[in-house]
């Protein structure tokens, strides 16, 4: 390829302390190493791997729409993110616009015959996670009947369901399906969805 190949750099960091500079140092590298021209950089800094508030991230898929770039470098999938499932939109998004994605650490190139392979994986992988909660909460569930419990729509979570609507929502799950596979509400499941955000905007301020 030559230097017109117009290329991106997405770093994260999850505090504001830390610094992105070193992800975006070894990134330039292997731009430079490729032949592709650096136009633009995209940095989330304060930002967790499990949310899906990422104000940058935003930005670069909107650039990637608007066709500014055709490759993108990140150092590792888990700056890309840390649910399976938003994960796995944002790459599958990116391959159907025609953007080669490449992770240095895991040196996984997506137009590659081995980058077809960790999108089948991944896809995989996707729906067992998902599959495998629900059965374990349906399974709480059945077991909280068994015992005689009252189930329903509660409007005080006790901390079991909280904790499988915080891990459902994490793992990129609707808040509709969320409600339904929890037996909640739907303006419940926001509650404890806010109640998490705000936990971690906590934790990296």
């Amino acid at each position: 390829m030559t230097m017109s190949t117009r290329c991106a750099l997405y770093a994260r960091v999850s505090t504001q302390e830390q610094t992105p500079e070193n992800q975006l140092m070894a990134l330039r590298d292997l731009a430079e190493k490729n032949n592709h021209q650096v136009v633009t950089e995209f940095v989330d800094k304060g930002v967790s791997g499990i949310s899906k508030e990422k104000d940058a991230r935003a930005s670069m898929l909107a650039a990637a729409r608007s066709k500014k770039f055709t490759v993108l470098y990140c150092v590792s999938i888990d700056r890309l993110s840390r649910s399976t499932k938003d994960l796995l939109q944002v790459v599958e998004e990116l391959n159907n616009l025609g953007i080669t994605l490449i992770f240095q650490r895991e040196a996984i190139d997506t137009k590659s015959a081995m980058g077809q392979f960790f999108l089948t994986v991944l896809s995989s992988i996707a729906q067992l996670e998902r599959e495998t909660m629900i059965a374990r909460i349906n399974q709480g569930i059945a077991r909280a009947k068994s015992q005689g419990k009252k189930l329903g729509r509660p409007t005080k979570l006790n901390d079991g369901l909280q904790n499988a609507v915080r891990m459902l929502y994490q793992k990129g799950v609707s808040i509709r399906d969320i409600a339904k596979t929890c037996t909640v509400g739907i303006g419940t499941v926001y509650k404890v969805v806010d109640k998490l955000k705000s936990e971690e905007l906590q934790v990296v301020s």
